[in-house]
């Protein structure tokens, strides 16, 4: 199966526009290029909406609008601006060399309660052989079309669809990832003529109980008749608890995978509002410091009064250098003058003449204070001591104030990533989340106790059968006509139980192929691979699911087991080889990290398409079923050698690849996949409109 081209009208972000897709023997990569926004993501949904509804409330965050009409016409129908539109996504697919094309329409108009209605329908048609297109074959609201259930069934599109978000949380088999699993096997292992095989020997164990009641009745024997209309009445009894166990148990997985989903919204918003608590705080963080700015900005001021000095040292350095012409020594002061003129002789010992006093006299003249050039040079070499302690303080709390600047901004901008981030999260759906993911454990809670009791009364149904069959074999021995007819019967009940276990084995062992061919893919696709890192899906758990372990580790666990006596004690307990060595898994269980996850579903992907895509010419039971893979954001958060090994190998994971990328991703690994890339179309979202642009591309433009 592959697709063959998807147009848009008015869904979405697209308001027109296709895309066509085309592979050579050798060239599988259909590569669509588009900055976030710009509607990849979209493309993902499309293909889910078209083939069997999508639910668009469930979205947050950049694809949050809850309606598959393109949001900027819904709003025109919502403030009455136009009275209604329509919206359509047409897929064209090739499956067995015949073309399908499936078309979904959704009809928005304004209704009496001024509500926006909304009318889906969808239609399948094919190219018959001479190449007319078939009147439409329209689907039952709310049910899944038989047609492209063989084509495509819904639980497949789990496996083969995958946006960059779900690649980061699929650190362990998601229960979607278990749907898939489950749909794929029950594809490829042709269930459908197991099923056929099953109802075509429950028709002849029927007829073959008439007979023998019919026969029984012309002998006289109502003893007899009575048994097999007992058993008559147990069987169906048995086939409904059967039927009733298979739709209980099908409810209970999807209330699980919802639960699940709802969880992980829950959790999300868990997550927004630790945002938000972060975003309090830095908020009443940024409060505190703009307190803080608002005090230093009121006291700076009078620190500036000093600020006069920072401009001072020229006025200084001239004053200096008036000092050094006059060469006065610092301690030379008119009281020292005096003091000398006071004595009876000079210093010098010699006894005073006049010119000596006039001498000195002329001296007081140029000292301080009587001089004013020195009492200036006095002045200024005080200042110059302050002048140190002044601009270490004012360039001190000019610093105080330039960091309460930058953390200011620096917090600001994290609380507007932080609301980025906050807004159209989906937080005010909490409530109802909160409802909806009680509901669904009231109801898996009743499913499971539905399944417990229809087991309980299956096996109860199964002893009465068996002791009437029992009872009735002991009228055979004189009657070689109801000896046969029962042999008969007996006969095909074996071949009914057969066919009920070979569904059991077939899926058992699917699965162990699958995990094989995951534990390859993984050491083909991962560096950890090399460091003996394992990844293999637990088949005897409740639900399968994806583990990540280090095979030394797991040798030391079972070495372990086996020398302590657990080993023996549990093959004992009658525990197989295969379920002993997953519960040493288990206890070896590792982490993974974003990029780890992202590797994990690289290999879970090939697994499942190396699978599907296996070409089986001499089996009778299991079929060839190549399915193409959709992927979007596969390389973020993958590095060195795990994104060069995906890279290379993604173009052999099957025979249609649809890639979705930014342009900046794309060009990480360009060399190599250049070689692999059939068709090219980019997206340009148009600036302030809800809005994208599809436009084909040839490789060598990008």
């Amino acid at each position: 199966m592959r697709f063959k081209k998807i147009k848009f009208k008015n869904y979405r972000c697209f308001v027109d526009g296709e895309l066509n897709f085309n592979e050579s023997q050798k060239k599988h990569i259909n590569l669509i290029l588009g900055n976030n926004g710009a509607g990849k993501t979209e493309v993902l949904f499309s293909f889910w909406w078209v083939l069997y509804g999508f639910d668009f409330t469930k979205l947050q965050n950049k694809e949050a609008s809850p309606y598959a009409l393109n949001s900027s016409i819904y709003k025109d129908v919502e403030a009455g601006l136009i009275k209604e539109a329509e919206c359509r996504v047409v897929l064209e697919l090739e499956n067995d060399n015949i073309t399908y094309v499936v078309e979904r329409q959704a009809k928005y108009y304004k209704t009496k309660q001024n509500k926006i209605g909304v009318d889906e329908t969808q239609f399948v048609r094919y190219y018959k052989p001479n190449h007319e297109l078939s009147l439409p074959i329209v689907t039952p609201k709310n049910e899944e079309s038989n047609l492209l259930n063989r084509i495509v069934p819904k639980r497949i599109l789990h496996g083969i669809i995958f946006d960059g978000e779900r690649m980061k949380k699929l650190s362990s088999v998601d229960r979607s990832s278990v749907n898939a699993i489950e749909g794929v096997i029950s594809n490829i292992t042709n269930i459908e003529l197991l099923d056929l095989c099953f109802r075509t020997y429950q028709s002849l164990e029927a007829a073959a109980n008439k007979r023998t009641k019919e026969l029984n009745r012309k002998k006289g024997k109502d003893t007899i008749a009575q048994l097999i209309t007992r058993i008559e009445e147990n069987t169906k009894q048995l086939n409904n608890k059967k039927e009733l166990l298979q739709k209980v148990t099908a409810v209970l997985k999807q209330d699980k995978i919802e639960a699940e989903d709802v969880s992980n919204q829950l959790e999300g918003i868990k997550e927004i509002r630790d945002l938000q608590i972060k975003r309090k705080n830095l908020e009443e963080k940024v409060s505190e410091i703009e307190e803080r700015r608002s005090t230093l900005l009121n006291t700076f001021p009078s620190i500036m009064k000093f600020g006069y000095v920072l401009c001072s040292q020229k006025l200084f350095d001239d004053i200096k250098g008036l000092l050094t012409q006059y060469d006065v020594p610092a301690e030379l002061t008119v009281p020292a003058v005096n003091n000398i003129l006071k004595r009876r002789t000079c210093i010098c010992g010699n006894c005073w003449t006049t010119e000596m006093r006039r001498c000195l006299e002329d001296l007081k003249k140029t000292l301080p204070p009587d001089n004013i050039n020195s009492t200036l040079g006095e002045m200024t070499r005080q200042k110059e001591l302050d002048f140190k302690d002044i601009r270490e303080t004012i360039l001190k709390e000019s610093e105080k104030l330039t960091d309460c600047d930058d953390e200011i901004a620096e917090k600001n901008k994290r609380i507007a990533s932080f609301t980025a981030q906050i807004s159209g999260s989906g937080i005010e759906n909490a409530e109802k989340l909160e409802k909806r993911r009680q509901e669904l454990e009231r109801s898996i809670a009743i499913n499971e106790n539905k399944i417990e009791e229809y087991n309980q009364d299956i096996n109860e149904l199964l002893e009465m059968i068996e002791t009437d069959r029992k009872a009735l074999s002991s009228y055979e021995n004189n009657d070689t006509e109801l000896k046969r007819v029962n042999a008969e019967i007996r006969f095909i009940d074996k071949c009914l139980k057969a066919v009920e276990r070979i569904k059991v084995v077939n899926q058992k062992t699917a699965l162990k192929t699958i995990n094989e061919k995951l534990g390859e893919a993984y050491a083909l696709l991962s560096d950890d691979a090399d460091m003996g890192r394992r990844l293999c899906i637990l088949q005897y758990d409740k639900d399968p699911r994806m583990v990540s372990y280090f095979e030394e580790k797991l040798n030391q666990k079972i070495d372990e087991l086996k020398s302590n006596g657990q080993y023996e004690d549990l093959k004992g307990r009658g525990v197989s080889d295969e379920e002993i060595r997953e519960m040493a898994i288990l206890k070896c269980e590792l982490p993974n990290s974003t990029g780890q996850s992202k590797m994990n579903t690289f290999a879970f992907v090939k697994a499942i398409l190396d699978y599907s895509n296996k070409k089986r010419t001499n089996d009778i039971i299991e079929l060839t079923k190549e399915y193409p893979l959709l992927i979007d954001a596969p390389f973020g958060d993958i590095f060195d050698k795990n994104l060069e090994k995906s890279a290379i190998a993604l173009n052999d994971f099957t025979n249609q690849i649809i890639l979705m990328v930014a342009k900046d991703s794309y060009l990480s690994v360009e060399k190599f996949l250049k070689s692999h890339i059939s068709t090219v179309h980019v997206f340009n979202k148009v600036e302030n409109k809800d809005k994208s642009i599809i436009k084909p591309c040839k490789l060598e433009d990008i």
